[in-house]
């Protein structure tokens, strides 16, 4: 057998390749339910059928009148989606892909960035570029619950935090040493109450986190990378998919795990920290 004839089997043809990519997203078919799915005629569907089925890609259930993927199908269809997926994503925002350092992003989330559907970038004024952007500052004081992970220090987020907690959202923060001291220095106060308040936890990492500044929600995500020179340009990547929000929950948890939780003790007031916090990030 010649892979590459199999290769040009699945590639070649963009109606072959939507119904192997249907089968595997939702499962078992009949031929009327995948023309209705993908608007074809049984003209244009069944001889794209019957080669799938020759290539064994398909089988199909004659007592229930289903196709469905073969056990080989599966396997070969889901890489061919997560390949898709990260074509798509660096087409959708090219030159913005190629211009960041994804090495900050651990390996095992950058094998995944295909995930990352439907990105709107948000272009920095300037003049203001440590400040949130405007879309980004309403979304996320209308959020319900904030995941942030982050290396940068960022004085808004005192203001941000202070008027979600007043509005009973719940906030998981994870920082650097550094930036963790940098808040505690610089805002006593206003940190001594989130470290004590019952709506947030904060962590405390031991080294890099990367992306720079990363920020979790109910409705989206949105990350901040380093350009390949090392600069700071203050784009704002953010998505609304499903995808993407479960792809920046699982990678905060992975931070989240290698922290330590830090709190004040109720009597005696005075600042702890636990060892690494691996599950405090599924209160969310």
């Amino acid at each position: 057998m010649d892979p590459s004839c199999l290769i040009k089997t699945i590639f070649l043809s963009e109606k072959r390749k939507n119904v192997l990519v249907l089968l595997l997203r939702e499962g078992p078919k009949n031929i009327d339910e995948i023309k209705e799915a993908l608007d074809v005629s049984s003209s244009a569907l069944m001889p794209q059928i019957k080669k799938l089925l020759k290539w064994n890609l398909l089988t199909y259930d004659p007592a229930g009148d289903l196709y469905q993927l073969s056990d080989m199908g599966a396997l070969i269809v889901e890489k061919i989606e997560e390949f898709l997926n990260i074509i798509n994503v660096y087409v959708e925002n090219h030159e913005y892909w190629e211009s960041r350092d994804l090495s900050e992003i651990p390996y095992h989330m950058r094998k995944r960035i295909g995930n990352l559907k439907h990105c709107e970038l948000l272009e920095a004024d300037r003049d203001c570029l440590f400040e949130f952007h405007p879309t980004f500052a309403e979304n996320v004081l209308n959020s319900k619950y904030v995941m942030m992970a982050s290396s940068t220090f960022q004085p808004q987020n005192v203001s941000i935090f202070s008027k979600l907690l007043a509005k009973n959202a719940k906030i998981a923060l994870v920082l650097t040493e550094q930036i963790f001291d940098k808040f505690l220095d610089d805002y006593p106060e206003q940190f001594n109450s989130f470290l004590s308040h019952e709506n947030m936890s904060i962590s405390m990492r031991n080294g890099h986190i990367g992306p720079l500044s990363l920020v979790v929600t109910d409705t989206f995500m949105a990350m901040w990378l380093f350009d390949r020179n090392g600069r700071f340009d203050g784009t704002t990547m953010i998505s609304y998919e499903d995808s993407a929000l479960k792809w920046g929950r699982e990678l905060f948890t992975y931070y989240s795990s290698i922290s330590n939780l830090v709190y004040i003790d109720p009597d005696t007031g005075k600042m702890e920290v636990t060892g690494y916090n691996i599950t405090k990030a599924n209160k969310f």
